[in-house]
């Protein structure tokens, strides 16, 4: 599988995406390159909103499509359905009252080791963070504090708050 097939591929395995892929390709008018990142992020966030609204219906042949590209995918078709499905998921999830972990049931074998890799990775920069390890570069603005109360997973959110009182607040 190569990274050209990945959203024509998602979007046949999920008719509902028209509309939000639509509204994605107007909104990108114009724009001699759109991005696969930026392709699979509509994917992500189509996924996540179609947990939130309860409809479960493409569940099974997204995620069969997803394994499908993390095991069988050439290089660049298993980078972006890692770091730009399945992270995403996982960021996209964070900020809504569910939370990432509900998709965590839907991933096949393959899915599921990048997934926790991903978690892995993520929590070592977090407490390389809290232990002062990681301090921002002089040639890079700093990133704003995320501000707790905007976070809806609970879990997500008592991390971010635990981070930033350790650190003494950024």
């Amino acid at each position: 599988m190569k990274v050209a097939d990945g959203v024509p591929a998602f979007l046949t395995v999920c008719p509902t995406i028209g509309p939000a892929w639509q509204q994605y390709l107007e909104s990108r008018s114009g724009e001699p390159e759109r991005g696969h990142y930026n392709d699979a992020g509509v994917v992500a966030h189509h996924i996540v909103d179609s947990f939130e609204r309860g409809d479960f219906s493409e569940f099974p042949t997204v995620f069969a499509l997803l394994e499908r590209y993390v095991s069988d995918g050439d290089d660049q078709a298993n980078e972006r359905a890692v770091i730009g499905i399945i992270e995403d998921i996982q960021n996209i999830g964070s900020h809504r009252s569910f939370g990432p972990w509900v998709f965590y049931e839907w991933l096949g074998p393959q899915s599921r080791l990048a997934w926790d890799t991903l978690c892995e990775s993520w929590r070592q920069v977090a407490e390389a963070k809290a232990a002062g390890l990681r301090e921002p570069r002089p040639d890079q603005p700093s990133a704003p504090q995320p501000d707790p109360s905007e976070i809806q997973d609970p879990a997500l959110r008592r991390t971010i708050e635990s981070l930033y009182r350790r650190d003494g607040g950024g």
